[in-house]
């Protein structure tokens, strides 16, 4: 498993729902159409309340099995124009 920090610019988006349809798990779609799963931590549910906004996050990323995430330790929320 490689690990590595890193910065990441995109759109959060919603990826798995709850029966509810509350948003359970999200990820980050980049500007080069990759997209990063972001892991269950403080941040992740903070990222939660700014579905489909543009973020910067810092953090350390995996990738296991070609799926890449995140355990995000900052980020930046961007004003959409």
């Amino acid at each position: 498993m490689d690990k590595h920090q890193t910065s990441i610019n995109g759109i959060i988006i919603p990826v798995d729902w709850n029966t509810e349809g509350k948003v359970l798990k999200i990820a980050i779609v980049t500007f080069d159409e990759d997209t990063v799963m972001v892991a269950d931590n403080a941040c992740c549910r903070n990222l939660m309340n700014h579905i489909r906004k543009t973020v910067t996050v810092s953090g350390e990323i995996s990738i296991i099995n070609a799926v890449k995430k995140m355990r995000v330790e900052h980020f930046e929320i961007h004003q959409n124009i």
